[in-house]
């Protein structure tokens, strides 16, 4: 029977035959290659052409391809499947993150290119997760609400407010919680794991920039100790950080009028006035008049729904901390699976 192409065998087999008989024309080839492999018409003097000038790739060689990197990838998997039950066993929390980094990681170990290696998406690691009978186990839960009519009303008075001013003048506070040694709330694993003791270490972050997003003022860190051990013994200023602190960590009210003072020396030398929307908490409380910042606090729980600082920002920011944050969770797991 008769057909209309040539397999990559057949092709490996032309370019055999041309160098064997380097001579032959184009339109000789064609008519060897039609009788030889029972094609319904020999291969154009064009085909033949790109034919032979790729390489010289057996269907064999494909299957081969494809084969080892099933096995290089099925075998990543049996490794992070044992590394994941490995945790389990040390009763150490892991994440979906911390999966995908180790299976890159993994993929470094075996010298996988990364054009060659799978994507370790959120799909990726559903399909990973049932295949090892692995499941997110969630520890603890959280929620809060407010009355529709207070949000309603909330952002009828904010845009009230901010009617007088520029959108470069209308600046926003916020301050975020940062538990740096805090466990994962959820961990991948088989079984579930006993309830581990949730530290309390943290530092606030206050984070102010107007509502273009062309001034992002210096982040404001606070955290217990006046001296902290990272910083190995150099001042703040020194390494490039605003950094100040507090019995609890927390933002308090001369930490914040201090806070405010910088901002209207800024604006003064600047010659501006602007409007600063803050959380309605007690801390918040204006303890002098400044004379190039308005302070407007937003209605009491409507914070959830009308801190713009909560809508994106504060997620992005603390998106960045956590790349960086995963990356050392990472080494320090692999440290106490190799007991260092």
């Amino acid at each position: 029977m008769s057909k209309k192409r040539m397999t990559l065998h057949e092709k490996n087999l032309l370019r055999m035959k041309w160098k064997s008989q380097p001579h032959s024309t184009y339109a000789e080839l064609g008519v060897w290659a039609a009788h030889e492999f029972k094609l319904l018409n020999p291969p154009t003097k064009s085909a033949i052409c790109k034919i032979l000038k790729k390489q010289d790739v057996e269907r064999n060689d494909v299957k081969t391809k494809k084969n080892d990197s099933s096995v290089r990838f099925l075998t990543i998997e049996n490794e992070l499947s044992s590394w994941v039950l490995t945790c389990e066993a040390k009763r150490v929390s892991i994440t979906s993150d911390l999966i995908k980094q180790q299976a890159e990681a993994f993929c470094n170990v075996h010298e996988i290119p990364v054009q060659s290696r799978l994507v370790f998406s959120n799909g990726w690691l559903e399909k990973f997760q049932k295949h090892h009978g692995f499941t997110s186990k969630i520890q603890h839960g959280e929620a809060r609400s407010a009355c529709k009519d207070a949000v309603d009303n909330g952002r009828k008075a904010m845009l009230d407010l901010t009617a007088g001013y520029n959108s470069r003048d209308v600046f926003n506070m916020d301050e975020t919680a940062y538990f740096y040694a805090l466990a994962p709330h959820r961990s991948i694993t088989r079984n579930s794991l006993p309830g581990l003791k949730k530290s309390k270490k943290r530092i606030t972050i206050a984070l102010t920039t107007n509502a273009t997003g062309t001034d992002m003022i210096e982040p404001l860190f606070i955290g217990k100790s006046k001296k902290r051990r990272c910083f190995r013994g150099q001042e703040s200023q020194v390494l490039g950080i605003r950094y100040t602190s507090s019995k609890k960590a927390w933002m308090n009210s001369q930490i914040f009028n201090s806070y405010l003072d910088d901002l209207n020396k800024s604006m003064v030398m600047q010659d501006r006035k602007i409007l600063l929307l803050v959380d309605n908490v007690s801390s918040h409380k204006l303890a002098t008049d400044l004379t190039n910042v308005e302070l407007k606090t937003l209605p009491p729980n409507t914070t959830a729904y009308l801190q713009p600082l909560d809508a994106v920002i504060i997620a992005a920011f603390k998106a960045k901390i956590k790349k960086k944050q995963l990356e050392y969770a990472l080494r320090q797991v692999n440290g106490v699976l190799s007991g260092r």
